[in-house]
């Protein structure tokens, strides 16, 4: 039995050592991430049972990316070896002022080859507690996005629980082109794990200008926010929303937030965080919750045990969040000071 089952794109990540611009580089270092692997690794990572679905090339390429997956206990059965080639991604990361920056080369990758029948949906759903994927997979090619759509009639079929990150990408699609298939998609979504900006631009939850401070949502902004989507998609089982906000490139300010039991909003402390590698913080955030989940913590422990996560992702280099259950267990436990253990 998989305890979380993701589908998605996984890409060779290429970037220049250190903070070098891509300009500047004569050399890159190699790792490989996407949203709902990066979500896998580190849920199997803490002791979760994870699968991962996706089509790689059947060559030395697709092989490694296979062995990364399995090297960090994620079942690979179900991917499909087929297509010609791996997505690419260059990424620059900012430091300071200078924002971090991604150039995409994943034209006619692997994934976008797939066809009805490439995935034994069925065989793998039934076996599956909860499946997981992102927008990012939605805005690829539309016969990625008929088959996402397969999967999840699938799940919903097989008693499946989906959650589902919005994550939009601006290389990918526009606002317009993004509500019109991810509220399509909602009708199926269990869990909801995404963030504000999202929430209000792509499934288009107005707010008035009187719930800003600034750019950001007031607190009782949040909580309309809050109740305003869980009015409109009134089938969701979960909702949580994260807030970053960026002092620089290499400091953020991240907290989220849930109804708890008692049916009230309920707020993680704010966590500061230092910024060694930006990509794939909300995919810890997510596999965080997921964690909580299944774990059935209390919804403010879930949120600690997330945000957490998070936080911690920023000081690993790559996209995927290498830590414990034991290091997730000591935060709880309020031993997150960075201080050495010895």
């Amino acid at each position: 039995m998989f305890e979380v089952t993701s589908f998605g794109e996984i890409m060779l990540r290429l970037s220049p050592p250190g903070y070098q611009r891509i300009l500047q580089a004569t050399s890159f270092d190699i790792n490989f991430g996407g949203a709902e692997a990066n979500v896998v690794v580190a849920l199997s990572n803490i002791g979760v049972k994870t699968s991962y679905v996706t089509l790689l090339p059947q060559n030395p390429i697709g092989d490694a990316t296979v062995n990364f997956l399995r090297r960090y206990g994620v079942d690979t059965s179900y991917i499909k070896r087929k297509g010609k080639r791996l997505g690419i991604y260059f990424l620059e990361k900012g430091v300071g002022q200078r924002a971090s920056s991604v150039v995409y080369d994943r034209a006619d990758s692997a994934i976008n080859e797939i066809q009805p029948g490439d995935i034994d949906w069925e065989d793998i759903l039934k076996k599956t507690k909860i499946f997981f994927s992102t927008g990012i997979t939605a805005a690829l090619s539309q016969n990625v996005l008929n088959e996402l759509k397969v999967a999840f009639k699938t799940a919903k079929n097989t008693g499946a629980k989906v959650a589902f990150d919005i994550n939009y990408r601006s290389k990918l699609w526009n606002y317009e082109r993004a509500n019109e298939v991810i509220s399509d998609l909602m009708s199926y979504v269990d869990i909801l794990i995404t963030n504000e900006e999202h929430v209000r631009k792509v499934l288009k939850i107005d707010m008035e200008e009187k719930y800003f401070e600034g750019i950001d949502l007031t607190t009782d902004g949040q909580k309309i926010l809050f109740e305003r989507l869980q009015t409109k998609y009134q089938n969701l089982e979960r909702i949580i929303l994260a807030a970053r906000r960026s002092i620089s490139a290499s400091k953020n300010i991240f907290f989220a937030y849930t109804k708890d039991e008692n049916g009230n909003i309920v707020f993680s402390k704010k966590r500061e965080i230092e910024v060694v590698d930006r990509v794939g913080g909300g995919d810890a955030f997510t596999a965080g919750v997921l964690y909580g989940i299944l774990k059935e913590l209390e919804s403010d422990k879930m949120l600690e045990v997330a945000t957490y996560m998070c936080a911690l992702k920023h000081t690993v280099e790559g996209d995927s969040l290498i830590t414990s259950e034991d290091e997730i267990k000591q935060a709880l436990g309020h031993d997150s000071s960075g201080m050495m253990k010895r």
